[in-house]
């Protein structure tokens, strides 16, 4: 398990968060939903740091953690979130592993700059050892004029960097093989022109380049510009994609040629048409949603709900990955973004499905209703353990691939405002440690207010017919 603890960052208080296969973070606005995915998201980047410095700096056959890890960890921090030179004291700890006390520890030094302290269990001689195996190793594979060799050698190499990539994984206790933060706002990568998606993709990393070439006072914080990049290049290859094979279905004919596999993919290509409320397709007019297939009536995507808009993206992006057999991290921002709640009932089963593939999902939203959808999947795994002849029963309401175990699922309300015990928490577990399933009273808290503002104004109303 990873947990991360955060103290006076940003518009983190004080929280401490376990980090499971599936994350759920909900507050109201401004309350650090956002600011603590972004972290979580930069902590489990840093190993694809590790396998750069080590595949790509070939200057040395030894690896020294402190200045080929810590310095490159404190300029890619200073990338993300800008300068710290203005910024209170802050402490940031990450747990890889939280059984095996592997961490690193992110906090300020005297005149403000970003001290980064690795645990032993990383510093460990084993690790450095390892690394420099692993850089050795990599060194060992060269390259020859004749066919023969040159082949040998990219086989070398191919199974070379395997091995790296294993040994980063197991370094930073993380086996996905991709991971994205699919961003707030996604639906201007489907209302903007395709010159004006170039334009604003050079636009943004120009800003990048420019901002690590600043010096340290003067950086400033351009991780939103940096996720948006990442979020771009993913939808550029997801439409390249569709744009050759046109739609779900088409994907669903190239990729599979099982039978069964090809009717389980249907039913998830269904469950994204309902969503949708009618079906995805490209072609040389563009993106579009048909609507009626037997009359051909459509409306271009550019010109749908905002709801689907802001959907689409996360639809077409699951889908890939599913039918890839990738192993996925994916931050969403508000899933349920201007959809009805039936719809967002469907996007939550259909993230659940996507978990229970053996992928891990963070989410913030400020929707309740979102809670009690994962509440319903959870409860329905712990009624089928408790009682395992319900399984049929169960089964009709809710289906085995989308129930998830309570191992699997944290969530908490970082509004603070709710706690029980004491108010001024800032951070509060929400999953009840007895029942594994959301505290019934936080659900209720919602519906609570409302319904305290109609009996105040019933009482005003009744006052008034017995005045008459």
């Amino acid at each position: 398990m990873q947990k991360i603890i955060i103290k006076q960052f940003g518009a983190v208080k004080d929280a401490e968060i376990e980090i499971n296969k599936v994350l759920v973070l909900i507050g109201e606005q401004a309350s650090g939903k956002s600011t603590i995915a972004k972290l979580i998201y930069f902590f489990k980047s840093l190993r694809d740091e590790l396998f750069d410095h080590i595949y790509q700096d070939n200057s040395k056959d030894h690896f020294d953690t402190l200045s080929d890890l810590i310095l490159p960890i404190q300029e890619k921090f200073y990338d993300f979130f800008g300068s710290t030179y203005h910024l209170p004291y802050f402490e940031i700890i990450y747990y890889y592993s939280i059984e095996n006390n592997m961490f690193l520890k992110l906090s300020l030094t005297e005149n403000k700059k970003l001290h980064a302290i690795f645990s032993d269990k990383f510093l460990s001689g084993a690790f450095k050892n390892k690394a420099s195996d692993m850089k050795k190793l990599l060194q060992k594979t060269t390259q020859s004029d004749s066919i023969h060799e040159q082949i040998a050698y990219e086989q070398n190499k191919y199974k070379n960097i395997q091995k790296l990539s294993s040994f980063v994984n197991e370094a930073f206790c993380s086996f996905q093989t991709t991971s994205l933060f699919i961003i707030a706002g996604r639906n201007a990568t489907v209302s903007y022109s395709e010159l004006f998606g170039k334009y604003l993709f050079a636009n943004i990393q120009s800003k990048i380049e420019d901002n690590k070439l600043q010096t340290f006072k003067k950086k400033e914080q351009t991780v939103d510009e940096s996720l948006m990049l990442s979020f771009i290049e993913r939808v550029s290859k997801i439409k390249n994609l569709f744009e050759k094979y046109g739609n779900f279905e088409g994907l669903i004919e190239f990729y599979l040629n099982d039978t069964t596999e090809k009717e389980r993919f249907k039913k998830i290509k269904d469950k994204m048409d309902d969503i949708l409320k009618g079906k995805y397709s490209i072609d040389r007019w563009g993106e579009k949603i048909i609507i009626d297939e037997k009359t051909g009536q459509y409306v271009h995507l550019h010109n749908s709900s905002s709801g689907q808009q802001e959907v689409v993206r996360i639809l077409q992006d699951l889908f890939l990955i599913l039918i890839e057999k990738q192993k996925a991290l994916r931050i969403i921002e508000e899933p349920e973004a201007h959809l009805f709640p039936i719809a967002q009932k469907s996007i939550i089963e259909l993230l659940a499905f996507f978990i229970n593939q053996d992928n891990e999902i963070i989410i913030t939203t400020h929707s309740p209703y979102v809670l009690t959808v994962f509440n319903n999947l959870l409860f329905a795994n712990r009624v089928v353990e408790k009682n395992p002849n319900s399984e049929d029963e169960v089964n009709a309401i809710i289906e085995k691939s989308i129930r998830l175990k309570q191992p699997d699922f944290s969530a908490y309300s970082l509004t603070g405002q709710n706690a029980a015990d004491d108010p001024t928490v800032f951070c509060e577990n929400i999953v009840s440690n007895k029942t594994g399933l959301i505290n019934q009273n936080y659900l209720d808290t919602v519906s609570e207010m409302l319904s305290s503002d109609f009996d105040r104004l019933y009482s005003i109303h009744s006052k008034s017919l017995i005045r008459k």
